[in-house]
């Protein structure tokens, strides 16, 4: 089936339609109720499209696993799925069909009004008896299929004008708190800030605050080893037992991993963060050496170099190599070789429990009892970033840090190129020594996220044809990936 196009002009009239009947799901696509699983996308998207939260919980409680319930808040998986109906600026999805499923997934694709995208969703079941919902759900975008319409390409105008209809319903609804960048070839064609840096002090997000970045600041470690390899100082091909003791790693597991391995998180190493929120004490972290206890009995999960596995712990090491070869502590090797080669003036490794001027404080939303409150995420027991992430940075800053890495004024244009590439040879030709790599309709895209609590941060430069964005809020997840994923498939599409 081919769905008509509708140009962004009609886009109002198509919300009048959606709204007027929210239960709606157009009929020419609506897949007869079946089986369970035809029953299961039928209900799912019409919880979606009401854009109802107490809809929505209502479906989560009657068609989760029970123990999903306990492993997460409702109110927080309510927040994630409501994410799908602000992916569409409150226009809604349109059920295309509902795939084959199998013995532990429910899939179907679907058609996003706003975006003019296909996007396949996938439901984890525990059983095609029960049908029960067991995990969390995802949507992931259709390239290209046979019987779907080719998307109209849209102009920069039309992106513009669409990432502005769906930022506008989320800010109605309080969804977005944080700032936005679009640029291209260096130069921003969108940028705006959205809702409070402080809700105690009714002071407004602007276009320079300082936004808690999370895992993006892994870019930064990346960039920073690559920086120490073209100098000769390191090799990819180092062992880590050559630069880091005992007190630190288990030399039998140091000998077996390389630099290479914990630049692409192929190391076989964990995630410290399980035993750091254990500690008793708040204050425990604020130099890496505050993290020795929670990595000196690592153990391996594979063989280094063999497959993919997201180590907050690796980057961790990375940074205390940093610091051994540099003779400077981490942030000041960033301060003094990317953050002021760049112009990143507001960008740094901040103390939580410091003033800083013009700094957002994270807050997580609470919905209980029909009522909305914010957890205060200032103080947590991570005092201070880490080479895993964590400094604070503005998205005027991040466009400075594009700029200077598309220049070449931080690396060497042999070693930028390879800083973007993916490493086939470690199993991992979707993340190179520092970014995601993908191959999208737009080109070859450079990206990373970073989420955290009153944390969520997305910086996306795409290679080829000159866009870049980066989104960061101080809401906690999905409040930036939101845009970012409307703004991501709008350039996929652009003329």
């Amino acid at each position: 089936m081919i769905i008509k196009r509708k140009g962004f002009l009609a886009l109002l009239m198509i919300a009048f339609m959606f709204f007027s009947s929210s239960d709606c799901i157009a009929e020419k696509t609506l897949i007869p109720k079946k089986t369970g699983s035809d029953d299961l996308i039928t209900n799912f998207l019409r919880a979606v499209n009401s854009g109802d939260r107490e809809r929505m919980g209502n479906f989560i409680t009657e068609n989760y696993y029970p123990i999903i319930l306990k492993r997460a808040p409702l109110s927080e998986i309510t927040s994630l799925n409501m994410e799908f109906y602000y992916q569409t600026g409150g226009l809604g999805y349109e059920l295309i069909r509902v795939n084959p499923h199998t013995s532990k997934s429910v899939s179907a694709d679907l058609y996003n009004k706003l975006t003019d995208t296909y996007v396949n969703i996938q439901i984890p079941v525990a059983d095609t008896v029960s049908f029960k919902i067991n995990w969390l759900i995802k949507v992931n975008p259709i390239k290209a299929k046979e019987g779907y319409a080719i998307p109209n390409k849209i102009s920069e105008q039309e992106l513009l004008e669409k990432v502005n209809f769906g930022l506008k319903k989320m800010k109605e609804n309080d969804e977005f708190s944080g700032a936005i960048l679009i640029a291209k070839d260096g130069k921003q064609i969108f940028k705006e800030a959205v809702g409070d840096a402080s809700k105690s002090y009714l002071i407004k997000n602007k276009a320079d605050t300082k936004f808690n970045i999370a895992s993006v600041g892994k870019i930064f470690t990346g960039l920073a080893v690559m920086q120490l390899v073209e100098k000769g100082i390191l090799s990819y091909d180092d062992y880590v037992n050559k630069y880091v003791e005992a007190e630190w790693l288990n030399p039998e597991v140091a000998s077996k991993i390389q630099i290479k391995h914990l630049l692409t998180h192929t190391s076989g190493l964990g995630d410290y963060f399980k035993d750091a929120y254990s500690q008793k004490s708040i204050p425990v972290f604020r130099s890496l050496s505050d993290y020795k206890t929670l990595l000196s009995d690592d153990e391996l999960a594979f063989e280094p170099g063999s497959k993919f596995s997201y180590s907050n712990s690796g980057m961790l090491i990375l940074g205390v190599i940093i610091e051994k070869v540099s003779g400077m502590s981490y942030f000041e090797y960033l301060e003094t070789n990317i953050f002021v080669p760049a112009g990143m003036s507001n960008t740094g490794g901040f103390y939580k429990d410091r003033p800083v001027d013009n700094r957002a404080t994270g807050y997580t939303k609470i919905y209980e009892n029909g009522t909305v409150s914010y957890d205060n995420h200032q103080y947590t027991r991570i005092m201070r970033g880490s080479p895993s992430g964590g400094a604070y940075s503005t998205v005027e800053d991040f466009l400075k840090f594009e700029t200077a890495l598309r220049t070449h004024q931080l690396l060497s244009a042999e070693n930028t190129k390879l800083l973007f590439e993916g490493r086939d040879d470690l199993n991992v030709s979707f993340h190179s020594y520092g970014f995601f790599i993908e191959e999208s309709n737009a080109g070859k895209v450079a990206s990373h996220k970073g989420d955290g609590r009153g944390v969520n941060a997305q910086f996306n430069m795409y290679l080829d044809n000159g866009y870049t964005f980066a989104v960061l809020s101080n809401y906690s997840r999905p409040s930036a990936k939101t845009i970012a994923d409307i703004i991501s498939s709008l350039i996929n599409n652009l003329e």
